[in-house]
């Protein structure tokens, strides 16, 4: 180095010191240098106190030890000055552990920023720059370098008691905001336990972003301890995005492309695969905000020929599915519906209260799943169907058996649902709130009142459906023993308005219904229904919570699926979380027991692997920090939930019911006017009598 280079390397003054240990939070401090020669006098102050060393200069670089407040052993730094950015590595000593952690510094009023971070560091920077708010974890092994920066950053971080748990929680969070606005971390070797959430994820179409840490890549070749190399190929059937990283390099890109993913089309799950190498690796990728694209809309065409379809029709039906309430859409629903008059049939659990089940032309659901027992009727007796976020699923068609129209508008953002299972009259890809909204738009220039609003023959039709359908519910309600239809029915009464529903593998909470006075937007439950995961009520339904604080959440759960979440419980007691955990025990799995129909007369006894031992379920949650109690009689419930509606933290109440199971079964139901063969279901064996043939 030339005198003048030497000259220009300036030294002396104050740097804003910042250590990066693996296992630790980042430690900043300041750090003051005076140059004489080539000797350097130190002085080191941060949070845990300050001190004094010396050390040797070399051109630009440097090297001085230094030891701070109460620590007997003394820091060894080496570092480059390169302007005003002093970069380097410390000698980092706790007992037997020992380390070589990134040092950074900036001299102190300069304005410079360090052009790089860890892979970490920017993990969790781009985690907050696309809008996530909260990381639910369970972790261990080395996951903790992504664990320090995620705290450095301000992000919210949330402990579940297992991994499951925790990506139910954020499933649960994310649908609450529709989308991806959490995280669940993970070490690789629990991983798998996550699985079924990401599956679920796919199949319920929830955004869901999972990222787990594993052992750097180095290693692939070494059959290291807990080698993960093989999570990869296990997780990429059940995502819709995944990627591995092995360089710190991809990782702001890789981060954004998951959010991305996870948010827009379709929602769905993405998973990252992230090596431990990366997290330790500077990455110099600028970081950008993320903002969602714009939902797609329909083109013009499209809505001037669904608008002819429906005038041209004479009993025009809308189908509503779970794509409703993924696009925030049930506003522009119940407008284009008192406009137009046309009534609503939604698809089963997924689309259930879209409208407000009072709602003079919310007809019911369509299926053997559904409330009101008229869904069915009114859908096969239309000449159009209008059916938008609806996927033709097997629950909401008696496995695609019943009556279709000629006539079918079919309305998607994801254009390879249509067209998937029978070819529409017309096809449209779009949001499903954009598309409502263009509807009511066009209604709204064209000024005419729809004639389908005269047609109060098919509105009187479904009032007295609702009637009928009202009293049995009433006659569960005050009965002895419990039946789980009186549980909905209580709640219905006794709720605050909004107050959110979780129900166990998805299923409309027993005997519930939205009304008028306290849905008026219709209702989404946080939890899907296609995958039916047994056990995911109480994690999701903390998830919820969280996503909703200022809302009353229930969980309402079987004695079943207890055994797979009850350790959450210990969660609600920890952070105080207002959230009414309900489990119906029934004394077994009775669902399961209603599948062994399937398995022809005298194959295997019905309580084979169903029946569950005598558990005091109360006593469990008590254990673990939450007050409940136990009822057991009818007279028992109302006061029981309104205890339960006056806590001011979480509260369990276990309801000993009939071997019932939780949800009103209506595909055995006499079908009034049936113009097909009906079909059982997910036990059906053949496709014969199903679409397209």
């Amino acid at each position: 180095m030339t005198a003048a280079d030497e000259a220009a390397t300036q030294i002396d003054g104050k740097w804003d010191l910042t250590v990066r240990p693996g296992a630790l939070p980042p430690q900043s401090g300041v750090l003051t240098l005076t140059r004489n020669g080539d000797a350097l006098a130190v002085r080191f102050e941060n949070p845990e106190g300050s001190g004094t060393g010396e050390g040797t200069v070399d051109g630009r670089s440097l090297s001085w030890t230094v030891a701070v407040g109460a620590n007997p052993v003394p820091l060894r730094f080496e570092a480059d000055v390169d302007g005003d950015l002093l970069l380097g590595r410390v000698e980092l000593g706790f007992g037997a552990f020992k380390e070589r952690a990134p040092v950074e510094g900036v001299r102190v009023g300069s304005g410079a920023r360090v052009p790089f971070r860890e892979g970490s560091v920017a993990v969790a920077e781009t985690l907050t720059a696309s809008g996530i708010e909260y990381v639910f974890g369970y972790t261990g092994g080395v996951s903790t370098s992504l664990e320090r920066s995620i705290i450095a950053h301000g992000i919210k971080d949330f402990n579940a008691r297992n991994e499951l748990s925790a990506a139910w929680m954020s499933y649960g969070y994310n649908r609450v905001k529709r989308r991806a606005a959490s995280a669940a971390l993970t070490w690789c070797v629990g991983a798998l336990h996550a699985s079924p959430a990401v599956y679920a994820a796919k199949l319920d179409s929830t955004p869901l972003v999972l990222m787990l840490v594993e052992s750097a890549a180095a290693w692939d070749m070494r059959d290291i301890l807990q080698d993960a190399t093989e999570l990869f190929p296990a997780f990429k059937p059940l995502s819709k995005y995944i990627k591995r990283v092995v360089d710190g390099e991809d990782l702001p890109l890789a981060v954004r492309q998951a959010v991305l993913a996870a948010s827009t089309g379709k929602f769905g799950p993405a998973v990252l695969d992230l090596t431990q190498g990366a997290m330790y690796q500077r990455t110099t990728v600028r970081t950008e905000p993320l903002t969602l694209p714009e939902p797609p809309a329909a083109g013009e065409a499209s809505v001037r020929r669904t608008l002819e379809l429906i005038e041209a029709a004479e009993r025009p039906v809308i189908l509503a599915g779970a794509g409703i309430h993924f696009a925030d859409a049930t506003g522009e629903l119940r407008r284009f519906v008192d406009a137009t008059g046309i009534p609503v049939v939604s698809s089963g659990a997924g689309g259930r209260a879209v409208l407000p089940d009072d709602h003079p032309l919310y007809a019911g659901d369509m299926s053997g799943w559904g409330y009101f027992g008229t869904g069915t009727k009114v859908a096969e007796e239309a000449d159009l169907w209008i059916a938008v976020g609806f996927s033709f699923s097997q629950t909401a068609t008696l496995s695609w058996s019943l009556a279709k129209p000629e006539k079918v508008v079919h309305v998607d953002i994801e254009q390879s649902q249509l067209g998937r299972i029978f070819q529409p009259t017309l096809g449209v890809v779009a949001d499903a709130k954009t598309f409502l909204a263009q509807l009511n738009g066009q209604l709204r220039a064209s000024g005419p009142e729809s004639r389908h609003r005269a047609d109060e023959a098919r509105t009187a039709e479904i009032a007295t459906a609702k009637d009928s359908y009202t009293e049995t519910l009433k006659s569960f309600v005050g009965t002895d023993p419990i039946m789980p239809a009186a549980i909905g029915q209580i709640l219905s009464e006794e709720v605050p308005a909004g107050t959110v529903f979780v129900n166990d593998e998805g299923f409309p909470v027993p005997g519930m219904v939205y009304r008028e006075s306290k849905y008026p937007d219709g209702f989404a439950a946080p939890l899907g229904f296609h995958y039916a995961a047994l056990g995911s009520s109480l994690p999701v339904a903390i998830g919820a919570k969280l996503a909703a604080p200022d809302r009353l959440v229930v969980s309402v759960g079987g004695d079943a699926g207890f055994y797979y979440d009850c350790g959450e419980l210990s969660v609600l007691a920890e952070r105080n979380l207002r959230v009414i955990s309900i489990v119906l025990n029934n004394g077994g799995l009775y669902g399961g027991r209603r599948g062994r129909e399937h398995g022809g007369p005298g194959s295997i006894p019905f309580t084979h692997w169903t029946d569950l031992p005598e558990t005091d379920y109360t006593a469990v949650a008590q254990g673990l920090g939450v007050p409940g109690e136990r009822v057991e009689k009818a007279d028992e419930l109302v006061p029981a939930i309104r205890r339960a509606i006056a806590a001011d933290g979480p509260y369990f109440i276990e309801v000993i019911t009939a071997a019932s199971t939780m949800h009103l079964h209506l595909g055995g139901w006499p079908d009034p006017d049936p113009k097909t063969t009906r079909k059982a279901g997910h036990g059906d064996l053949s496709v014969d009598g199903s679409w397209p043939n």
